[in-house]
């Protein structure tokens, strides 16, 4: 499956170095760089208000201003979910930054395990934050990133999925796709994430979640899905659940 870019970044600082570093790390996370500076002047400034990244990793230390007054200046001309990274190589301007409600912070030089930890906090606030997506005709499927527990990333559509299992030995919810690949989620995705995601994926017992798309039909209390998984048998609907899930399927 073709990768796809899920998240706009822009970076400002004055250290080349801390940029290309940057840069590399942040291509194992379907980031797509629209643009970079050097320093808080007003074509950078103008360069994100237009752009409207989804995230701004933001030097402290800059030569005409610092990244925490620079933050202060764009807030209001920006975009309110633009998460802000701010990163230095010293952390007393950490307090600081914080009250310029930065998404987090981090200290230079950059370092995978520090970028997986914000970047897997980035997408899980991102997939919290999900609001009911249903595709319009001629545009692009909806998709999420998942992002299981050993911080691996995976860029699914909406459509590639079949269903939802919970794996009560390891506490944590996977994802089982249309071709019938597995993809286990981080312990902390819980069903009512999953269900934001979109009015498709409805939960028909405490252990699943099926997208509705993918039901070919109910044999009594059993949904079947359609080829090439019409032989899975496990997709049980519980009492408390069917009610919702019937009137889902019937309205589909």
């Amino acid at each position: 499956m073709e990768a796809r870019r899920l998240v706009r970044a822009f970076i400002v600082d004055d250290d080349q170095n801390s940029t290309a570093l940057l840069l590399k790390m942040l291509e194992s996370y379907s980031v797509e760089i629209i643009g970079t500076g050097t320093d808080a002047t007003e074509k950078v400034r103008g360069e994100i208000i237009e752009k409207e990244p989804d995230l701004l990793f933001l030097d402290v230390e800059m030569p005409s201003m610092s990244g925490i007054d620079f933050c202060a200046t764009i807030r209001p001309q920006v975009k309110p979910d633009m998460k802000v990274v701010f990163y230095t190589g010293y952390d007393k301007y950490m307090l600081e930054a914080l009250r310029q409600q930065a998404f987090d912070y981090m200290l230079k030089p950059a370092s995978k395990q520090e970028l997986a930890k914000i970047m897997t906090r980035y997408y899980e606030n991102r997939l919290s934050n999900i609001q009911q997506a249903i595709p319009l005709e001629n545009t692009p499927l909806p998709s999420v990133m998942v992002v299981n527990q050993y911080n691996e990333h995976t860029v699914l559509h909406f459509d590639d999925i079949a269903f939802f299992r919970f794996d009560g030995d390891r506490r944590i919810w996977e994802i089982v796709t249309k071709e019938g690949k597995s993809h286990q989620l981080r312990h902390r995705t819980t069903a009512d994430i999953i269900l934001a995601y979109s009015r498709n994926f409805v939960q028909i017992h405490k252990g699943y979640i099926v997208n509705v798309q993918h039901i070919s039909g109910v044999v009594e209390n059993t949904c079947r899905l359609r080829p090439p998984l019409d032989s899975i048998t496990e997709l049980h609907i519980s009492k408390n659940f069917r009610p919702n899930f019937m009137a889902t399927f019937y309205n589909m």
